[in-house]
C-alpha cells in the first residue's frame, strides 16, 4: 500500500510537471514504471479527482488537486491570523479581535477575541454584514471588481444601511477611503470606540481583514495603534523545508 501511494504520487508530480498534459505512456516512461501500473493508478486518480482528462485524454492534475491547495493555504492563512490576533492582545489586552476571509458571495468572521476571554481566541464562522462592519469595507474597497459586485448584490442596501449611513453615497465614499487610506473606520461609530479594519494581502492579492476595537484610547494611542496595525497588512508564508514533508517511522 505504501509502495503504491508512493507510486501516485510520483505519477501526480509527473503530470503535474507538464502545463499541456500528458500522455499515460509517456508518463510510464518518465517514471520507469510499468505501464500497467501506471494505467490501473492512474485510472484510481481519475476517479478520486486527483487527475483529469485534458485534451487528447492527455493527464492533468485534478480538481481534488485545488482543493487541497485551498484547504492548505486557508489553514496557513489562520494561523497566520492567530499569530497577529496574539501580538495584538499582548498589546491591547482589553481588544476585540476578528478575523474574516470573502468566502465566494459573504464575508465570514473565522477567529475572534473577546476581552471576556482573555486570551483565549476562538475559531467558528459566523456571517458578517459588509455595510455595518469595518471588515466589510475592507473587502468592498479591496476585492476585484466582480467579487466585490458579487458580495454587494448578496446583500442590497436596505433600509437598515440607509438608517446607517444616510445614503449609498456616503458608503461609496468610506470605501473610495479605505482605499486610499489602507484601513476601514464607520463614521456612525461612537467617539469612545476606536474599531479599525485592515487588509491583509499574499503575494499582492486580498486574502482576509483584520478588526481591531478598542475603547477610551488617547488620540496618541490611536495613531500609534493605526501606524502597529499597518506594518501587518503583507502576509508572509513561509513553505516547509522538503524534508518535513516526508513521514519517517
Amino acid at each position: 500500500m505504501v509502495q503504491s501511494f508512493s507510486r501516485c504520487i510520483e505519477i501526480l508530480k509527473t503530470v503535474a510537471a507538464f502545463p499541456d498534459g500528458i500522455k499515460l505512456a509517456d508518463a510510464a516512461r518518465i517514471t520507469k514504471l510499468n505501464y500497467t501500473t501506471v494505467y490501473n493508478l492512474a485510472d484510481a486518480m481519475l476517479r478520486d479527482g486527483l487527475l483529469q482528462r485534458g485534451e487528447n485524454r492527455r493527464l492533468l492534475p485534478g480538481p481534488l488537486v485545488t482543493e487541497l491547495h485551498k484547504c492548505r493555504l486557508h489553514g496557513e492563512l489562520i494561523r497566520h491570523a492567530r499569530g497577529l490576533m496574539k501580538q495584538l492582545i499582548s498589546r491591547y489586552p482589553k481588544a476585540d479581535l476578528t478575523y474574516s476571509r470573502f468566502t465566494g458571495s459573504a464575508v465570514v468572521a473565522f477567529l475572534n477575541r473577546s476581552p471576556a476571554a482573555p486570551g483565549d481566541i476562538r475559531t467558528g464562522k459566523s456571517i458578517l454584514p459588509p455595510y455595518q462592519t469595518v471588515a466589510g469595507i475592507v473587502f468592498l474597497a479591496y476585492l476585484p471588481r466582480k467579487e466585490a459586485s458579487v458580495l454587494r448584490g448578496s446583500f442590497p442596501f436596505d433600509k437598515q444601511s440607509t438608517a446607517l449611513w444616510g445614503s449609498a453615497k456616503a458608503l461609496d465614499a468610506a470605501v473610495r477611503r479605505c482605499r486610499e487610506e489602507g484601513f476601514a473606520q464607520l463614521t456612525f461609530d461612537p467617539p469612545e470606540m476606536c474599531r479599525t479594519g485592515i487588509p491583509l494581502f499574499l503575494g499582492g492579492a486580498l486574502s482576509g481583514a483584520l478588526t481591531c476595537t478598542c475603547r477610551n484610547l488617547s488620540e496618541r494611542e490611536k495613531k500609534k495603534q493605526m501606524k502597529e496595525l499597518l506594518k501587518l497588512t503583507e502576509v508572509n508564508i513561509e513553505e516547509p523545508p522538503e524534508d518535513n514533508l516526508v513521514l519517517r517511522a
